[in-house]
């Protein structure tokens, strides 16, 4: 397993951590959430193209390594999304249907990744 250099480390958990600050921030309070990250409505269909290239360029990386067990947790992680996506518009008793594919296809390729990394030895 490669080592890597403590200040990279260190860099990389302090956005970590500003990322998980930015996330309980919106959860607690969107408003406040919105300002800090100096988010504005009309500019939010914008945003979520780029969050949606974020994903795909998440997943297409992890694929590109051909490793199951990032394929795995890279699956895991971007079918959250949908799925928490589902949740919250079917509370809201709003339409929810379009979100359950990805998230259900996500899982699948998750598991199916996850099984093959445990099988392959490398656990």
């Amino acid at each position: 397993m490669l080592t890597l250099p403590l200040p990279l480390m260190i860099l990389a958990w302090l956005l970590t951590v500003l990322v998980t600050f930015l996330a309980f921030l919106f959860w607690r309070s969107p408003e406040k959430g919105m300002a800090f990250a100096t988010h504005r409505d009309a500019q939010l269909p914008q945003v979520m193209v780029n969050r949606y290239v974020i994903i795909a360029l998440f997943m297409g990386g992890a694929l590109y390594t051909a490793d199951p067990g990032i394929i795995a947790f890279a699956f895991f992680a971007t079918g959250i999304g949908p799925a928490h996506d589902a949740w919250i518009y079917y509370r809201a008793g709003q339409p929810f249907q379009k979100h359950l594919p990805p998230a259900i296809l996500s899982a699948v390729v998750a598991v199916w990744s996850f099984i093959l990394y445990t099988n392959s030895g490398a656990v």
